[in-house]
């Protein structure tokens, strides 16, 4: 397959000039480019993963992610989700509760403590769960990540027998590399963050601080143009110093039998509160009764 086969992306005209642009320079033996050249690849890859990323609409299927602390088998913790989203809401599934985030709001209901599901409401929605949805990986606004660090694009390089964009920024002792693949949806294989850290008193008798890296390695599965993360794996660990133990922690996710851009059914993100339901609301000490909490919260939520 071409590095760039524009029959399969549709952007507008001056993208595609873009994209036309960056090709015919990285199909040139030589590594030199002049300052223009650069900029304008640049902006073409940008593009492609502006273009792309829009692609996204909605997402349902399991995860499992698997959390290490080497060498101790007692700190690996497992957690097993559903997730739903689309592109404001997102809900998890697990074993103990059900979480909805919407743009305005939280809920959290337990459906298996004591005899009556518990429900919490908070109006500062945030995720428990950032770590387990996969789309944390795939570095929400890349774009927007590559031109604010002002990342630069220093070659190419096959990585898993695909050809990929490598991209890097630099400052002081800390670094970061992301191979693209245009490929599988100017996604990213790969990702490697490079920074100093205090090393643990257990490991040195000296102060000082040593080179630590974070690793990320993405593998995709593809739902029509769109291609979306199916196991990821994350190690930090330290770079060139002799630790008693060098894995400082490790992360696996892995997805099962997901969809991608289907649709789905309205009551997803929404919450059926019974009549003799007791709601704790964030920031209020005492359970309010259903008719209390409609009578303050009517805007913000449906029955």
């Amino acid at each position: 397959m071409s590095l760039l086969n524009l029959k399969s992306y549709h952007f507008p005209v001056s993208c595609i000039v873009f994209l036309v642009c960056l090709t015919a320079v990285f199909a040139q033996d030589t590594p030199l480019r002049d300052a223009a050249e650069d900029e304008l690849d640049l902006k073409a890859l940008l593009a492609a993963i502006k273009h792309h990323d829009a692609l996204l609409k909605s997402g349902e299927g399991e995860v499992v992610h698997t959390d290490e602390q080497p060498p101790i088998e007692a700190d690996t913790r497992i957690v097993k989700v559903r997730i739903t989203f689309d592109s404001e809401n997102t809900r998890f599934d697990s074993q103990r509760e059900i979480t909805i985030l919407t743009p305005t709001e939280m809920w959290q209901i337990a459906p298996h403590r004591q005899r009556h599901p518990k429900y919490h409401f908070s109006t500062e929605p945030r995720s428990f769960y950032e770590n387990v949805d996969p789309r944390r990986w795939l570095i929400k606004h890349l774009a927007t990540h590559l031109e604010r660090d002002n990342f630069q694009i220093i070659g190419r390089e096959v990585f898993n027998d695909i050809l990929c964009y490598v991209l890097e920024a630099k400052q002081g002792d800390t670094s970061e590399k992301i191979w693209i693949a245009p490929e599988q949806g100017f996604r990213y294989l790969k990702r490697e963050n490079r920074f100093p850290r205090p090393v643990d008193a257990l490991d040195s008798d000296i102060p000082m601080e040593a080179l630590t890296i974070i690793r990320t390695i993405i593998s995709y599965q593809q739902f029509g143009e769109t291609w979306f993360p199916k196991t990821v794996f994350s190690e930090y660990a330290w770079l060139d110093f002799k630790a008693t133990y060098p894995i400082i922690s490790r992360e696996r996710l892995e997805l099962k039998n997901f969809k991608v851009n289907h649709n789905l059914p309205p009551e997803t993100f929404t919450v059926d509160i019974p009549d003799d339901a007791m709601i704790k609301v964030e920031g209020i000490n005492k359970p309010l009764t259903k008719q209390e909490f409609l009578k303050q919260y009517k805007q913000q939520t449906e029955n």
